[in-house]
């Protein structure tokens, strides 16, 4: 991997390369921001770019060589100065302190440990996930001060990157505090989360933190086309839903998006039929909610959103420009024609509503009925 495989973030790889070439790193980083943007990919290549034997400078910035041996260690995520510490299993009980995490863990377990690394390793967009670990347990951190006391001043620059920092137990988060408030010399710690206001103001006090942005959706729509060889029109309609994350859209992979595209054409057919709607919209909503799949009914209220913001786009320009639905241009352009001079943008806020009541865990059939209601209302009766 080199920045460039990076998605986007182009402010941040500028910080750190600017931070290495002026060798003023700082002991310790914060990459925050939504899932499935690139934090962990960041950190890992700025741990490669700090240990490669032959760095190449150039006027833009630094990248690794790529061929020296420690960039191949990197690579694989197999480098002495790289620690990684993720959300682990509690491991066999029963063991001594100096036991290391790994060595508590069963021989499944180990094969599942090495797994995953593997699989971040060859994509550092895969979240790690163990079976029953979600939390980062003290004995992570415990095992890591150990290292950081024996790390020799040896060659290259000592990286610990702690995914999804968020899911230490507060154990583990005071230990870590005090590792932090304890920085050792050519040794840089990152951090990265999703959910930063839960991490220990302490611990973000004594970092650097740098906010990582949302993909914008070509960013994600190419990498879709290149790297999953998903078509084009596929791919633009995914990054759409992806909400800036290429994680996100990757999860999408697996969904039937254009048959679930029809289905809210037809739910939207049905509830704007003048007479004898109920029985029709009844059916659709006992269809997505029979499964108890809030997932699926969000994504079929997402789907509307965009097509209201599509319409409204339409009805404004009169172009094709910029629609999401550009596949579906007729029945765009006889949907605008048809309910002219509506105020679609009040229709997206609606939709908008019923998307976050649905977050709260409102009931999914509360949710589409009062959506239903609020739509008919607007389009048929104002």
């Amino acid at each position: 991997m080199t920045w460039k495989k990076i998605l986007g973030q182009n402010r941040v790889k500028n910080l750190l390369q600017k931070a290495i070439m002026e060798s003023k790193i700082p002991h310790a980083y914060c990459f925050w921001g939504q899932e499935g943007i690139g934090k962990d990919a960041l950190a890992i290549e700025f741990a490669k770019v700090v240990n490669c034997r032959s760095p190449i400078r150039t006027e833009a910035g630094i990248e690794a060589c790529e061929n020296c041996h420690s960039c191949k260690s990197s690579n694989s995520l197999q480098h002495r100065n790289i620690h990684l510490i993720f959300p682990m299993p509690a491991g066999k009980s029963g063991d001594t302190k100096k036991d290391t995490v790994l060595e508590k863990l069963t021989e499944d377990q180990v094969e599942e440990y090495y797994e995953q690394i593997k699989l971040k390793s060859e994509n550092p967009y895969h979240k790690i996930s163990m079976s029953n670990a979600n939390q980062i347990r003290i004995a992570s951190i415990r095992e890591l001060k150990k290292k950081l006391v024996l790390t020799s001043s040896g060659e290259g620059r000592v990286c610990v990157i702690v995914f999804r920092a968020d899911e230490m137990t507060t154990e583990a988060a005071n230990a870590f505090l005090k590792t932090l408030e304890e920085p050792h010399e050519n040794v840089t710690i990152i951090i990265t989360t999703s959910r930063q206001d839960v991490i220990l103001p302490t611990i973000l006090s004594r970092c650097q933190q740098v906010r990582c942005e949302p993909l914008n959706n070509a960013d994600i729509s190419q990498a879709l086309q290149d790297r999953n060889n998903v078509a084009k029109q596929d791919a633009s309609l995914i990054s759409a839903f992806a909400q800036g994350s290429y994680t996100r859209a990757v999860e999408f992979l697996g969904e039937a998006l254009q048959e679930m595209r029809e289905n809210a054409i037809e739910f939207l057919r049905a509830m704007l039929k003048k007479k004898v709607y109920r029985i029709e919209v009844a059916s659709h909503i006992e269809q997505l909610t029979k499964k108890h799949d809030r997932r699926e009914t969000e994504l079929l209220l997402s789907m509307l959103l965009l097509w209201m913001r599509d319409v409204s786009n339409f009805s404004k320009t009169g172009k094709k420009d910029n629609l999401i639905n550009i596949d579906k241009y007729e029945i765009l352009q006889k949907f605008t024609s048809g309910y002219p001079a509506k105020d679609y943008i009040k229709a997206s806020e609606m939709l908008e509503k019923s998307i976050n009541q649905l977050r709260k865990n409102v009931a999914p059939q509360l949710v589409l009925m009062r959506t239903v209601l609020d739509l008919r209302r607007l389009f048929l009766f104002s």
